[in-house]
């Protein structure tokens, strides 16, 4: 079975909706991860997705954060609050497809190195590898994290390493951090067919999308069971490109399961 899986920070579901439901439609994916849903789940607009046959699985919170799954396939387990340390955020959901599970995310941005704000981004990220030291198999489960990590975790995630050294989304401690939880055992499922410059975010300030002056901090994250399932992962770029666009692109990986 072809099985597809995309994420994608939106940047506010509602503002975004017709971009979103375009591109389900076009591109048929399997399952849509989105992040900064930036609404309460009362009023997430889910009859534009049951209308194109997807279950959903949300959680969410007025204007900030917020993390939605839409699945053709059925949900046999959703679970929320999983990590344990989110302090009140909306920022996880699993949700398990078949054997697959799904960790759907949006890291913390942290803001600057000296506030409180970036120990808690390094505290969610040591956080997320604990709960998968205690819950998960990378040799036996067919495990899939996605989501924005708020970090570019090598230089080539970057388009100038002397500009953000240092910075939020490029700062030693953070990339230190998500390397630990990357080596519990995940593969980037994007460079196992992109070894180049590549980027999911550009600043909507400074013409940055026209420039490619981004970063690459959106991930599908792959456990070793999965590694020869996937055929193809990619940047849908042309979405950035859009009428009133997210300031990231969806990130969409294939597998042959």
């Amino acid at each position: 079975m072809r099985f597809s899986v995309a994420t994608w920070n939106v940047n506010s579901i509602r503002a975004r909706i017709n971009n979103i439901t375009n591109f389900l439609k076009k591109n048929k994916t399997d399952v849509l991860c989105m992040q900064e849903t930036k609404v309460e789940d009362g009023l997430f607009p889910k009859e534009e997705f049951e209308s194109l046959d997807y279950n959903l699985a949300i959680f969410g919170q007025k204007r900030f954060n917020g993390v939605a799954t839409a699945s053709k396939l059925p949900f046999k387990e959703i679970q929320t609050n999983m990590v344990g340390n989110e302090k009140g955020q909306k920022r996880t959901i699993l949700t398990k497809i078949g054997d697959v599970t799904i960790i759907n995310s949006y890291f913390p941005n942290g803001q600057s190195p000296d506030s409180e704000n970036f120990r808690y981004k390094i505290d969610f990220i040591n956080g997320f590898r604990e709960y998968l030291d205690k819950n998960f198999d990378t040799n036996k489960d067919k495990l899939i994290i996605v989501g924005d990590f708020n970090v570019a975790r090598e230089e080539r995630d970057v388009h100038s390493v002397e500009a953000m050294e240092g910075k939020i989304g490029f700062h030693k401690e953070e990339r230190e951090a998500l390397e630990y939880l990357y080596n519990w055992g995940f593969t980037d499922a994007f460079r196992m067919f992109r070894q180049d410059k590549a980027f999911s975010w550009w600043d909507y300030r400074a013409l940055s999308f026209i420039k490619n002056t981004g970063l690459r901090i959106d991930y599908i994250w792959i456990s070793n069971t999965l590694k020869d399932k996937c055929i193809k992962c990619y940047i849908d770029r042309d979405e950035r490109k859009k009428e009133k666009p997210s300031d990231h692109a969806p990130v969409v990986a294939t597998f042959e399961l």
